[in-house]
C-alpha cells in the first residue's frame, strides 16, 4: 500500500437525531428530511485474535446480511452503498463480502462501472474514507449522514437512485467490530 491507499486521520464531529415518528412531530421535523433505520447488523470478533483468512471480511458479511434480513430486502435491492475504505484494499473486500463482485473481481466490478454515481450500485457519493477524511470516532455517523442527504436530495451531487434504500458498513479494528444499517427515505 502506499500512502494514496490510506485513508487521512483527520479531525471532525458528526451527530444525528435519532426519533420516532412522534419525536419528529414534537421537534418539528418533516418526514421529508429524514429516513428510517428498517435494518441493523452488528458483529465482533476477538480483536486481538488473526483472521482465519485476511482476505475475508467475514464479519463485514456477517453485520451485512444481518442487516438486510431485518430490512426485508436483498443485496439488488440496495440503492447506494456506503463503505468503509480506510485503506484501497478494505473497500475491495467490502464489495467481495457483501456478494457484489467474487472473490478477487472487485477491481474489475469497479471498473466495470458498477460503483459509479450511475452504475449499478452506486458507492461512496461522498468521496468515502480516503476522499473525504476519517474522523476516526465519527467515521459511521458520518456515513449514515451522507446516505441520510442522499435519500432525502440534500446531498451536494443527489443523483436519482434506482432502488430506495442505502446500505452502510462501518467497521473497527479491520473486521474485528462492524455495524451495518439500511436506511430508507422517511
Amino acid at each position: 500500500m502506499n500512502l494514496y491507499d490510506c485513508s487521512k486521520i483527520s479531525d471532525g464531529a458528526s451527530s444525528l437525531i435519532i426519533a420516532s415518528q412522534e419525536g419528529l412531530k414534537k421537534c418539528g421535523i418533516d418526514r421529508s428530511v429524514a429516513a428510517e433505520v428498517i435494518g441493523l447488523g452488528e458483529a465482533e470478533e476477538d480483536i486481538t485474535a488473526p483472521p482465519a483468512d485476511p482476505t475475508a471480511l467475514r464479519t463485514s458479511a456477517f453485520a451485512a446480511s444481518k442487516a438486510l434480513e431485518q430490512a426485508g430486502i436483498t443485496k439488488e435491492q440496495v440503492g447506494t452503498l456506503e463503505l468503509h475504505d480506510c485503506f484501497t484494499i478494505t473497500a475491495l473486500l467490502a464489495l467481495e463480502a457483501l456478494g457484489y463482485a467474487k472473490k478477487g473481481e472487485a477491481a474489475q466490478y469497479i471498473l466495470e462501472g458498477n460503483t459509479a454515481p450511475y452504475g449499478i450500485l452506486p458507492t461512496n457519493l461522498s468521496g468515502g474514507l480516503g476522499g473525504f477524511g476519517h474522523p476516526t470516532g465519527a467515521t459511521g455517523v458520518r456515513q449514515l449522514v451522507d446516505l441520510l442527504h442522499q435519500l432525502t436530495g440534500k446531498a451536494a451531487h443527489t443523483i436519482s437512485l434506482k432502488h430506495p434504500f442505502g446500505l452502510m458498513l462501518s467497521m473497527g479494528g479491520n473486521d474485528k467490530t462492524v455495524t451495518a444499517l439500511v436506511i430508507t427515505k422517511g
